[in-house]
């Protein structure tokens, strides 16, 4: 029977060797549905950042703020590698400034936005989970593919809210827009902070730009549109005591809409005295915050006037470092200094260590081209105090 059962097999060609092939047919569609697979989450991911966009609250009146909205669009140069700090106060307007930004620019798509809203969250960590990447490598596979559709970088806006206390998450941030938005030019990195605290300990290696949304100034409250807005939010009783509400909402828009609405419902007596008491303590608390400000940028400077007391620096370099300084502080704000004026003298490289080891971010390096580098002041505030500090110390 067995002699019988095998004389049967054998004569059935290619029975074993058809096995084989089978197996190797299923491996190789296997492999097949594997890459297709790749390829599919691969567009998922290029897709997500191509339509991805940035989102904000668009009030039904506004007050115009044509300054801010002149210097976001500026911060917004794609050509330029440079990460982007805005920061300001709860409800000053930061979200929907640069939201109008986008808008005038065009930008509206392309744009991921990644709130890190836990005091565990990572920016890398966060943005590979938002664009469904399983690791850095893919997550930035995708953001090229998606510069070669969009025709131009993707823009990273990470936002960080006032909630978060852990200063972790902003450095978790900086790193992210230095290796990412600097170094790998991957995309425009543009970070959103609600505080002074988170501002400062914001540090991408002086190669970001730093602007601070300030309440509304003295000719942003005398626009007609301000009344508009009292009127559309408390009525008539909110025009009338305009003064009144600008002063105790400080110029703050967003706390000026909220006092305004209560007018609604209570007295203008009334809301000025809970306006008080919620501020007890609070007006202090700011003045203190920008006397620590103003005094911070002031240090920074002279941290940086000192680099000579800290290695790595002889006396050639220190004294490139002082006329780098002046020259920044002598040239218009926006224009800053080339950084090739300098060549071997003081390089971007050196900038960076002295902004590192001193703690001095009161100079950073534009670099809208990597030919292209220049020294620039950190704010326009600072720009103010370089001038004064380097005719005060006699850096002429």
């Amino acid at each position: 029977m067995k002699q019988r059962i095998g004389a049967m097999f054998s004569r059935v060609p290619g029975s074993v060797p058809a096995l084989g092939a089978g197996a190797a047919i299923g491996g190789f569609v296997l492999d097949a549905w594997k890459r297709r697979q790749e390829e599919q989450d691969r567009a998922r991911m290029v897709t997500r950042v191509i339509h991805s966009s940035f989102h904000a609250f668009q009030p039904k009146v506004e007050i115009p703020r044509e300054q801010v909205q002149v210097t976001m669009k500026r911060l917004l140069d794609l050509d330029d590698r440079s990460p982007v700090l805005i920061w300001g106060s709860h409800l000053a307007g930061k979200s929907f400034a640069l939201f109008k930004a986008f808008e005038q620019a065009g930008f509206r798509e392309g744009v991921v936005h990644v709130k890190l809203a836990d005091d565990k969250d990572v920016a890398r960590e966060l943005l590979c989970k938002q664009l469904g990447a399983p690791g850095h490598v893919e997550a930035e596979e995708a953001l090229r593919q998606a510069a070669k559709t969009l025709s131009r970088l993707p823009i990273i806006v990470l936002e960080i809210p006032r909630e978060v206390s852990d200063m972790a998450v902003v450095r978790s941030c900086s790193g992210f827009a230095k290796t990412w938005g600097y170094d790998a030019e991957l995309a425009k990195v543009i970070v959103l902070a609600s505080s002074a605290s988170m501002a400062l300990s914001f540090d991408a290696d002086a190669r970001e730009v730093r602007f601070q949304i300030q309440p509304l100034s003295e000719e942003e409250c005398q626009q007609e549109e301000v009344q508009t807005f009292l009127k559309h939010h408390g009525g008539a009783v909110a025009v009338e005591h305009k003064s009144e509400l600008l002063h105790l909402s400080g110029g703050n828009v967003g706390k000026l809409e909220d006092l305004a609405q209560a007018l609604r419902t209570k007295t203008f007596e009334e809301v000025r005295l809970e306006t008080i008491s919620a501020q007890d303590g609070v007006d202090l608390s700011l003045f203190v915050l920008r006397l620590f400000v103003l005094r911070s940028q002031e240090e920074e400077i002279l941290r940086f006037f000192g680099i000579d007391a800290q290695g790595g620096f002889g006396p050639e370099k220190v004294l490139a470092a002082k006329e780098v300084a002046r020259r920044v502080a002598d040239a218009p704000f926006e224009q800053c200094v080339r950084s090739v004026d300098f060549a071997d003298r003081f390089t971007s490289k050196d900038l960076a260590q002295a902004v590192k080891a001193r703690g001095a971010h009161c100079i950073y390096v534009k670099a809208t081209t990597k030919a292209d580098e220049r020294f620039c002041a950190a704010s326009p505030s600072v720009h103010a105090l370089l001038k004064q500090k380097t005719r005060w110390l006699g850096i002429f």
